[in-house]
């Protein structure tokens, strides 16, 4: 699963990074070096005049969902995306980006403990996640806008840290994840692969399992191991 991650590069740094992408200048949503469920976090979603940015919520809340008591997933297995009820109809026609500088793992060890890991690509590069969004305008007087991201088996690289990973998209699949259109199951589910290019692993803190804790320290190395 992925259940943390880091968003600390200002907005402007991922117009390399997103195809379109347009901006206003603001920043809808603070930078943040532990994002955690329930937070917001900034995604890419499709508009009439292109990709644009937006801060949601990470939990899903579907547009059909009656009552806010109840399981908000941060995560979408690739595997059945397209079948649950949970996330089909998003799946469809509510695919988003995550913009992404690195996701955090936990190593599990012999003796019980777990060890937290960042990954990230190499160079420090920053790169988006396949999500799904929904608005849900049933029980909050404002529009509830809300996120997952999707994930899949881990690659090569990061199965001995963790069995699963986010989907991570190649620039030439962000229109296409975008568009609000049904596409071809084949076409969408080739998108939803383990990504094999070089990602950097490396051991952080302990201190990045608390959400309370927000700052550069939670992507620093951990000294001495590598």
């Amino acid at each position: 699963m992925c259940g943390r991650f880091d968003r600390h590069r200002p907005v402007a740094d991922f117009i390399e990074a997103v195809d379109g992408l347009i901006l206003d200048g603001s920043e809808p949503a603070p930078p943040s070096y532990n994002i955690a469920p329930s937070q917001q976090a900034l995604v890419v979603c499709g508009s009439e005049s292109g990709p644009v940015v937006r801060a949601l919520h990470w939990g899903l809340v579907p547009a059909w969902a009656k009552t806010p008591k109840m399981v908000r997933p941060i995560n979408a297995r690739a595997e059945t995306v397209a079948q649950k009820p949970m996330f089909r109809d998003a799946f469809k026609v509510s695919r988003c980006l995550v913009l992404c500088d690195g996701y955090y793992e936990w190593q599990l060890r012999p003796d019980g403990s777990k060890q937290p890991y960042r990954l990230a690509l190499e160079g420090g590069t920053p790169f988006v996640m396949a999500g799904l969004w929904a608005r849900n305008t049933r029980f909050t007087a404002e529009p509830l806008n809300t996120f997952c991201i999707v994930t899949t088996q881990a690659s090569s690289r990061c199965k001995d840290i963790h069995p699963r990973m986010p989907v991570i998209l190649d620039r030439e699949h962000h229109q296409q994840w975008l568009d609000g259109s049904p596409q071809s199951s084949n076409t969408i589910a080739a998108m939803l692969r383990p990504y094999e290019k070089e990602l950097s692993v490396t051991p952080v803190s302990r201190i990045v399992n608390s959400p309370a804790n927000n700052g550069p320290q939670c992507i620093a190395p951990l000294q001495g191991q590598s």
